[in-house]
């Protein structure tokens, strides 16, 4: 298991549900150092409801910031994916960097949303 593991906004949500599959997940990672990135973070701020256990959940990871190493690295990855025709939601773009320049696996529902992104390592799902 990879030692540091970045929750992707959809798994976080799934957890807070008590969605099994993302319940699953997290107990595979008890070896390692759960982080999300501060994208992530204004993603789970955004909801209307839960707030005060969202906020209890991000004051116990650590959460990566979206600095200048990160923000060199997705203008890099934005011009990669727009050269090739495969774009994605910007957001997603400064996830994926963030997790490469703090050398993080990114553990995400949406793996189609990172597939065209070269240097990214994601978490393999098990069934």
């Amino acid at each position: 298991m990879d030692k540091n593991v970045c929750l992707d906004s959809d798994v976080v949500i799934g957890l807070m549900k008590g969605d099994p599959q993302a319940v699953s997940l997290i107990e595979r990672l008890q070896h390692s150092t759960m982080h999300i990135t501060s994208i992530s973070s204004f993603e789970l701020s955004l909801r209307e409801t839960r707030l005060s256990v969202i906020e209890d959940f991000i004051n116990n990871v650590i959460v990566l910031p979206f600095d200048l190493a990160a923000s060199k690295k997705a203008s890099e990855i934005f011009k990669q994916l727009k050269r090739s025709g495969k774009m994605i939601e910007l957001r997603d773009v400064f996830i994926a960097a963030t997790c490469i320049t703090h050398r993080c696996t990114l553990m995400t529902f949406n793996r189609k949303h990172f597939e065209h992104i070269k240097e990214i390592r994601v978490l393999q799902q098990k069934a």
